[in-house]
């Protein structure tokens, strides 16, 4: 049985809370597609595509042309038709003259080209507003999965971190026994290179997470606030069987929808190139005004006038316009190959997530069986271990049982998630079950719209820095960031991580490897609220009486010990001690101290205190024959002051003391002093040693002593 002291300690826990915005699964996808510029761009070609229909359907309208000229003309030397050379010399004329003429061209038979070209042109229309839309499932299922494997990679360090911590527990009491001469040195080198080991697959974790960090940037533009995402929620019924999905697929996917369309746009390109073999029938109208400055022998006024019907009809083309039509039959044929593989790879892709969503429903079932056993076998390989029944390396087996369980439970439960998510995308439906409402995706490309078709005209100049944070895009590393003050120089946001979860940021973070769900202090490190050497999140009996022995579930061992004083009644010589007394080594009194823990550079007594103090102000009234001597104790660091820590530990003592004076107990009982940083009781160059150390003692003397 070991002595045990009574202590009296209090951590002030502040709670620092962030008006953090939730960013869903649902807001990234609505995102990533109005501002990834994949998406962006198919929107851009469906527009210019747009543009290409009017330039063909401006062939069923006339044109009407308008020429003009003025000039100056030098008739020059004329050559006789006797003579046939330049041997004489006439006279030259000069002048001036003008020309316009105003044309009139309508097409009456092209051979049916500006219908097929018509018609061309909306096929390529559809498959552009289809390829929009194909793109938008794309980026929201590379955003769904991007978003799934932060998730997922940051529980996977988290786990990696813990493996960690319970490697440096098991070392720590592994090394307390080799110190006492009860183990060899052999199991403190086993637990030495497990820890090791665990520490080099946490930095793998911690590389593999950031490479998911980047991947999310890759597709939304900006570093991802992991305390900020949430795990979605998959609720929407699956497809009735494999078949019924890939039917429905198979119709309704939107690379198979761009396909169809590319194979109209084929088949009308055909039938469009066809026109070559037809002759062309215009009207043209034409008014020409021309006249000279003066009457010649060369040119004269024109003021004609004509209206005629023209023909024009390719005799011989040297065999061009077979060739090209046979051309054209050839594409179609190729687009109609092109589709059907498609549909198969739709098919196979709806295949393999299918598969994966049956088999690791039935995996997860293993899997969690395979936990629960493995982390009983943990603790109870645990008690075995400190009665000396198990070995080292069965303690380290079984837990690397444990954590390797949590990783694949982890691992799975994503993965069967992500599966129902690669289901839906094969169905061209995972915009619509996550987003709820894609009308304003779809609107754009005016699909499954009863309004009608509209055009949006893209306009000049180009901003060139989207997201209007002062970066240009062609420095902005984060070209998606949100309007906020904190944005870096290279445009993206200051990263503020909580690697462990715990709601403390890295850079105060002086426990970088508590759990996740662990209450923690404001310094990141886990609470021990009833100081029985168990960490709340391990601890199953978080109000254990002070003094107990406890198990290592934090549990008190029954052990008869009537006053309290961490001596069996048995060997008890001073079974009444009162609570909380120091004592020899028969258990007799000897004087009690307590111990009152504060805050980083504070002397606030904490209002949690309050009981504590009241009992113990209760007990000096009811023991007038004893005086306390208050002690004030303070941490040090390696800038910390000697004279600024004296003053700190002076006023911690003194306002400890004014809580007695406050209750009734007689100054002249009462003392108060400091000690400074000079009388640590824990390793300064923890978090949890500053906190213990930062302190009051009280020491209980007897009058006249």
């Amino acid at each position: 049985m070991f002595k045990k002291k009574l202590i009296l300690s209090v951590i002030v826990i502040v709670c620092l809370s962030s008006t953090l915005s939730a960013l869903t699964l649902k807001e990234s996808i609505v995102e990533a597609i109005n501002t990834n510029p994949i998406v962006q761009e198919r929107l851009k070609n469906y527009r210019l595509t747009q543009q290409d229909l009017n330039i063909a359907e401006s062939e069923y309208y006339p044109k009407l042309d308008l020429s003009a000229s003025v000039g100056y003309n030098d008739a020059g030397n004329l050559k006789t038709q006797a003579d046939k050379d330049w041997s004489h010399n006439v006279n030259d004329q000069e002048y001036g003259n003008y020309e316009t003429q105003l044309k009139f061209t309508q097409n009456l038979f092209d051979g049916f080209g500006t219908t097929h070209k018509v018609d061309y042109q909306e096929a390529r229309i559809l498959a552009a507003a289809y390829n929009y839309i194909e793109k938008s499932n794309d980026i929201a299922f590379k955003m769904t999965n991007a978003y799934l494997n932060v998730l997922r990679s940051y529980e996977l360090l988290q786990t990696a971190r813990e493996n960690v911590q319970i490697n440096e527990d098991i070392f720590s009491k592994v090394k307390d026994l080799f110190d006492a001469g009860l183990t060899p040195e052999s199991e403190v080198k086993k637990i030495e290179s497990a820890l090791s080991l665990s520490r080099s697959n946490l930095t793998v974790q911690k590389n593999n997470t950031r490479d998911t960090e980047f991947n999310f940037r890759r597709i939304l533009g900006r570093m991802p606030e992991v305390a900020t995402m949430i795990k979605p929620e998959m609720n929407t019924p699956m497809p009735e069987s494999l078949e019924r999905a890939a039917l429905y697929s198979i119709n309704h996917n939107p690379s198979l929808l761009v396909s169809q369309y590319n194979i109209k746009g084929a088949q009308s390109l055909w039938k469009q190139h066809q026109k070559e073999f037809y002759p062309t029938v215009d009207l043209e109208v034409s008014q020409t005004y021309n006249d000279v400055e003066q009457r010649n022998a060369f040119d004269n006024p024109d003021d004609r006038f004509k209206a005629r019907i023209v023909m024009n009809y390719n005799i011989f083309k040297g065999g061009a316009d077979k060739a090209a039509v046979q051309k054209d039959i050839s594409k179609i044929n190729q687009e109609i190959e092109i589709k059907r593989d498609l549909k198969r790879q739709v098919i196979e892709g709806l295949d393999l997530s299918w598969s994966a969503y049956t088999m690791i429903g039935l995996q997860l079932k293993d899997l969690k069986e395979y936990s629960q056993f493995s982390e009983k076998t943990l603790e109870l390989y645990k008690e075995e271990y400190d009665l000396g029944r198990r070995s080292l390396l069965d303690l380290l087996s079984a837990q690397n049982d444990v954590i390797n369980s949590r990783s694949q439970i982890i691992t799975a439960e994503y993965e069967r998630l992500f599966a129902k998510y690669r289901i839906l995308d094969a169905m061209g439906l995972l915009p619509l079950a996550v987003v709820g409402d894609t009308k304003d995706f779809t609107a754009r490309v005016n699909l499954y719209s009863q309004d009608n078709a509209s055009e949006i005209l893209d306009t000049v100049p180009v901003m060139f820095d989207v997201d209007k944070d002062n970066i240009a895009d062609n420095e902005d590393l984060c070209d998606n960031s949100l309007l906020e003050d904190n944005i870096m120089p290279y445009g993206c946001k200051k990263m503020s991580r909580d690697s462990d979860g715990d709601g403390v940021k890295d850079v105060k973070d002086m426990c970088p490897l508590t759990p996740k769900n662990a209450k923690v202090s404001p310094d990141g490190c886990a609470l021990d609220s009833d100081f029985d050497g168990v960490k709340d999140y391990e601890d199953e009996c978080l109000e254990t009486p002070i003094g107990d022995e406890v198990d290592i579930k934090g549990c008190t061992i029954e052990v008869l010990d009537s006053d309290g004083d961490g001596f069996a009644d048995s060997v008890d010589e001073c079974p009444n001690s009162p609570v909380g007394y120091e004592i020899d080594a028969t258990g007799c009194t000897k004087s009690i101290t307590i111990r009152v823990n504060f805050p980083k550079k504070s002397s606030e007594v904490h209002e949690n205190l309050k009981l504590k103090i009241d009992a113990f102000a209760q007990y000096l009234q009811d023991n007038p024959d004893f005086n306390a001597k208050i002690t004030g104790h303070s941490s040090r660091t390696a800038v910390s002051k000697n004279v600024y820590n004296l003053k700190l530990s002076k006023a911690r003592a003194k306002a400890f003391k004014q809580e007695l004076v406050n209750r009734g107990i007689s100054p002249d009982r009462l003392i108060s002093t400091g000690r400074g940083f000079n009388e640590p009781i824990a390793d300064n160059s923890t978090q949890e040693g500053r906190i213990i150390n930062r302190r009051i003692e009280i020491q209980l003397t007897r009058k006249g002593e």
